[in-house]
């Protein structure tokens, strides 16, 4: 990417207005949420929840439908926290609060769609993590989380560019950000990069949002990577992808980021993948249900 196209890009960026709920609410929840569950302040992730009331009523419509199976709804922000657990709680406050942000009228890539493929895409980082030993799961879960945050840039400063890239990807089955880069000149990659350094994103997630794609990357952030890299080809097999087929073969076990991670973690010898992404199922279809949930049912899906 030249540096007057990279300059153009910073400007458009630090133009992009999003709404109060961002800084005030997420990224004080997102490092209240980097913890392991046993320390976690309940208190303040309660007081953080209820800081915005269009959150905190959205929170407790989705805590209290059926996906989560409770005795009955839970009248209180606290009652919902305490009776989901974090983990869940984690992804209904995420969903919400960058629904809220990021209005869908603005988005070439349906919101539904996005959402879906970061939170199976978070998930899967998380139980992947826990194959690997000293493997942080929450961390994990934050990149996986986060890792496509570019498409909010290319959808709100890009538009008419984005809309033929994902016009491109869908006609010739190619990987997203493949017709991004043909279509662009760059990719969701390198605009999030920019707005996860504009945010002060800790630097392993900016390195997982600048090389999600790059299975040869031997940088620091290596492991994350990798663990981020894997898990998005495994949501895109299991059809939680960005709404479209890609015709792409994929082989887990030869790839290079799997290869990385081999030599670190010896237990990655004895998985058996094709059990793992079955096991998967059922936790993608509980995503799926929450994402459809938390943006009402009538959004459009390419």
């Amino acid at each position: 990417m030249s540096a007057s196209l990279n300059s153009s890009i910073r400007d458009r960026v630090a133009r992009i207005k999003i709404t109060p709920a961002i800084p005030a609410v997420l990224f004080p929840l997102l490092r209240l949420f980097d913890v392991p569950a046993e320390q976690a302040d309940m208190d303040e992730i309660v007081r953080l929840v209820s800081y915005d009331n269009a959150i905190a009523a959205q929170c407790l419509r989705v805590a209290g439908s059926p996906l989560f199976g409770l005795t009955r709804p839970p009248q209180s922000i606290s009652s919902a926290v305490v009776s989901l657990g974090l983990n869940r709680v984690k992804s209904i406050v995420v969903t919400c609060c960058m629904g809220q942000a990021f209005p869908a009228k603005r988005w070439a890539l349906p919101p539904v769609v996005f959402w879906r493929h970061s939170l199976g895409c978070a998930m899967v980082c998380r139980r992947f993590s826990e194959k690997l030993a000293n493997a942080d799961g929450e961390k994990a879960y934050v990149a996986g989380l986060l890792h496509d945050v570019g498409f909010l840039v290319n959808c709100i400063a890009f538009p008419d560019q984005f809309a033929a890239a994902l016009k491109r990807a869908t006609k010739e089955q190619i990987p997203l950000d493949e017709a991004e880069r043909a279509t662009m000149g760059f990719t969701h990659c390198q605009t999030g990069e920019i707005l996860a350094q504009q945010w002060g994103l800790a630097d392993e997630i900016v390195e997982v949002v600048a090389h999600h794609h790059d299975a040869e990357y031997t940088g620091k952030a290596q492991a994350l990577v990798g663990i981020v890299h894997l898990s998005d080809l495994l949501c895109r097999m299991r059809g939680l992808g960005y709404g479209y087929y890609e015709r792409r073969k994929v082989d887990m076990i030869h790839d290079a980021a799997w290869a990385a991670l081999a030599k670190e973690h010896r237990e990655l010898d004895g998985i058996d993948l094709m059990r793992f992404t079955f096991e998967l199922d059922e936790a993608l279809e509980d995503i799926r249900n929450l994402v459809s949930l938390a943006f009402g049912t009538g959004q459009s899906e390419v």
